[in-house]
């Protein structure tokens, strides 16, 4: 299998950097074979003497080194001639006595590298010049990167063993400091060597470049955009060296592949939950995950069943989230979940891995499971019995050979618990309400709903995007905020998102907008906006579930009080509180009734 390595040309550190990065692989402080790439602590001296000394080692079959021209690299960086000066304190220039011929290369500013050694060659003796051309890398990122890219090729000591590996892939920017610019004329090229290279493993350093090219490679893999089998590289100047020397150590790490997920998951739809729903959901949540059993959560539309499961997704492992409503057919159905061998159906050219196999280690989360067609449900229970290590048993449509999978799996429904047993196979329901945890309304963790605007702005990116900073801002809007609490919510944080889109909006508007308003506030304008287009549809099973002629007039009855019991404590904070007010509008049920409806 081909291990291919992609980098940006990165212009303060240059060619000869990279060239150790390749010695650290060459030598094995870093392997390819790692679980994970991690190396500390690399002296840039020894990293140059490798390719002379070692003959043996790990070379990438192809390097694929990105570049722009000199001018776009240029107006980012004017160490070229800026640092220069540098040398002529370099501790190896000292030692070996050779400062006087610097001063003069740096005197003469000659406009190319081959000028230099061409020079040093005819002026000066042989000892010298061969202590010169040895130091030419401790220089080298002042040069231009067509001549760094000639010595890299054709002078250094690794061109005997990386010149016919080497490859210099142009890139027609404008700015490396443009994202969109960068990522319109990167795509191809990566979509070209996935094509070239398809069954190979890629090694990216996302560290060179510019910060714009980082972010680059960050969305392109938050996306899939890069090859199936790819690592992201990091390697940087180690700080806690404090050695005198201008050549500072480097590591070099792996990076997550989603770091994006990774930091936007850091945003918990329950942060230190406050009502003693929301504790109890999250405590809940917390100790299933790592049961081994299934799950299922239950909650109204829009509450985020989704986000808090993908909480507990382990960095690196596959989460995979499918709403089972987008199922058009049984064969779709079946293919998408447990994969499909070419000819399975027509259509189906292919050998395809089902999601169970694609989630392998990880989370499969099921949405709007009661969409599910019976004959799935059937198909689903075999699948999921598991065997005595909790691996599920997979077979693709069309198939006969079995596969050994590892998931957790988690369900979801905005349905009743009723209303699941009406709709699922009795053996299906039994198997997934293993392990239940009821997701509170918004309106019924009235404690939480501060936090819950809170993690809304944040997870709109209105703060690091905009500049909108939380408490600033809407967090700060005491009218906003004391309106919110009289809302129903009924599309949870759906509704918060819109609230805070509004807000935001409004806070963009120039002066000419705001003056054409009738609203002159932020919260005005939330407010009417939200006033005119909130969605509530009374045939929503989530606002009516008590009602269903199936059941029992007593089975209705006690279905209504215990949700009652629920929402008079959560909204009033305690059964007793609830029963004080209660009695001061005339009401006569007490706190041991409110109890009673609960149980």
């Amino acid at each position: 299998m081909e291990n291919i390595y992609i980098t940006w040309h990165y212009t303060t550190h240059g060619i000869a950097y990279f060239k150790h990065i390749l010695s650290a692989f060459y030598t094995k402080k870093c392997s390819v074979k790692d679980e994970k790439i991690l190396a500390t602590g690399i002296n840039q001296d020894e990293m140059n003497a490798v390719f002379d000394n070692q003959k043996k080692g790990f070379l990438f079959d192809k390097i694929y080194y990105l570049t722009a021209e000199q001018e776009v690299f240029d107006k980012i960086s004017t160490r070229r001639f800026k640092y220069r000066r540098n040398m002529l304190t370099d501790e190896v220039v000292l030692q070996q006595n050779t400062k006087h011929i610097w001063e003069e290369i740096i005197k003469l500013r000659q406009h190319s590298l081959v000028e230099d050694i061409e020079y040093v060659e005819k002026n000066y003796s042989k000892k010298e010049y061969d202590l010169y051309f040895s130091q030419l890398w401790r220089d080298m990122q002042h040069n231009t990167i067509s001549d760094q890219v000639k010595w890299f090729v054709n002078q250094s000591n690794a061109s005997k063993y990386y010149k016919s590996r080497f490859n210099e892939i142009p890139v027609r920017i404008k700015s490396i400091r443009n994202i969109e610019d960068i990522s319109k004329n990167l795509k191809p090229i990566i979509d070209k060597l996935k094509k070239k290279h398809k069954n190979a493993n890629f090694f990216i350093n996302v560290s060179l470049g510019s910060s714009e090219t980082q972010v680059v490679w960050h969305v392109f893999s938050e996306f899939d955009f890069l090859p199936e089998r790819t690592k992201l590289l990091y390697t940087y100047d180690n700080k806690t060296n404090h050695s005198k020397h201008r050549l500072m150590l480097f590591d070099i790490k792996e990076l997550s592949s989603k770091i994006i997920s990774q930091v936007n998951s850091n945003i918990k739809i329950y942060n230190n939950p406050k009502s003693e729903s929301q504790k109890l959901a999250a405590l809940k949540m917390k100790n299933y995950i790592k049961s081994g059993f299934s799950v299922m959560l239950l909650g109204e539309r829009g509450i985020g069943k989704t986000r808090l499961a993908q909480e507990h997704k382990q960095q690196n492992s596959n989460f995979l989230d499918i709403n089972c409503a987008g199922f058009t057919d049984n064969n779709i159905a079946q293919s998408e979940l447990f994969g499909h061998v070419k000819g399975a159906f027509t259509g189906a050219t292919n050998d395809y891995k089902g999601i169970f196999e694609q989630a392998d280690k990880g989370i499969i989360f099921l949405d709007e499971i009661h969409y599910l067609d019976k004959l799935i449900q059937a198909k689903l229970m075999k699948a999921i019995q598991t065997n005595e290590q909790n691996q599920f048993t997979i077979t693709r449509l069309g198939g006969t050979k079995e596969y050994k999978v590892k998931v957790v799996l988690i369900f979801a429904s905005n349905n009743s618990i009723s209303q699941l047993r009406q709709k699922l196979l009795p053996d299906f329901y039994d198997r997934i309400t293993q392990l239940v945890i009821e997701m509170p309304a918004l309106r019924n963790a009235k404690k939480d709903l501060n936090d819950a605007l809170q993690t809304t702005w944040k997870h709109m990116k209105f703060e690091t995007a905009y500049g909108y900073v939380y408490k600033d801002t809407i967090g700060s809007d005491k009218k906003l905020l004391e309106w919110l609490k009289t809302l129903e919510l009924h599309g949870n944080y759906r509704d918060l998102q819109k609230i805070t889109i509004y807000y935001k909006t409004f806070l963009s508007f120039n002066k000419d907008i705001k003056k054409l308003l009738k609203q002159k506030t932020a919260f005005e304008f939330t407010k009417n906006q939200y006033n005119n287009y909130f969605s509530i549809d009374s045939k929503d099973d989530n606002l009516t579930p008590f009602f269903d002629k199936k059941k029992s007039i007593e089975s209705i009855r006690e279905d209504f009080h215990n949700s009652l019991s629920n929402w008079l404590i959560n909204t009033h904070g305690s059964a007793k509180k609830a029963e004080i007010l209660n009695k001061q509008k005339g009401g006569k049920i007490t706190e041991r009734t409110i109890y009673n409806w609960k149980k």
